[in-house]
């Protein structure tokens, strides 16, 4: 099981901009929509510092953000934004945010699961099919789009578990970040 963290700002922001810093200006014009220059990159964490933007990440042993899922709410959707580094792809990092998130959508009475993306980003494509959505492409840009169903106890449950997880996860990179041991094993 992919252990699944709160990434919370300011304090993960370090991480938010390594991560971002580690992908390919092709792969930030994917995640993005468009082309993002560092100093917009800026401004999009600035912005999202104010408010309380859920985002999910995996972390790596040495700390690094290496999969990260940002989620917002539009109406009773979840839409969410991804982002998994060139080396941690085709590990199921993606189908984890996208079923945590799913997981978050149901117990919290969201209906739908909305993934936007250039219509030639191919691996979020495949990514969105493979867990049943529904693709329509239009002017360059497509949306996927997944209804789900009602919450059951078993996701309540899971969410509690998933939380318990990260607050774990949580406590534990607040204490690697205060003693400098994030980054420094084997030195």
């Amino acid at each position: 099981m992919t252990l699944i963290a709160h990434v919370q700002q300011p304090r993960d922001r370090p991480a938010l901009e390594a991560h971002f810093a580690a992908l390919s200006p092709e792969d930030l014009r994917f995640r993005f929509g468009y082309p993002i220059s560092p100093e917009g990159l800026g401004r999009y964490l600035d912005g999202l510092a104010a408010t309380d933007a859920l985002a999910y990440g995996v972390f790596n042993p040495s700390g690094e953000l290496v999969a990260l899922g940002q989620l917002g709410i539009a109406g009773d959707a979840l839409e969410i934004g991804l982002s998994v580094l060139a080396p941690y792809r085709r590990q199921g990092l993606g189908t984890a945010l996208m079923s945590r998130a799913a997981t978050h959508a149901r117990t919290h009475n969201l209906h739908s699961i909305i993934l936007l993306s250039l219509a030639e980003n191919q691996p979020i494509l495949a990514l969105a099919r493979r867990y049943g959505m529904a693709v329509s492409v239009s002017q360059g840009e497509a949306e996927s789009h997944v209804r789900l169903e009602a919450a059951t106890a078993v996701d309540f449950w899971r969410e509690v578990a998933f939380d318990q997880a990260a607050l774990l996860q949580s406590v534990t990179r607040s204490w690697q970040l205060a003693t400098g041991w994030v980054g420094n094993r084997g030195r």
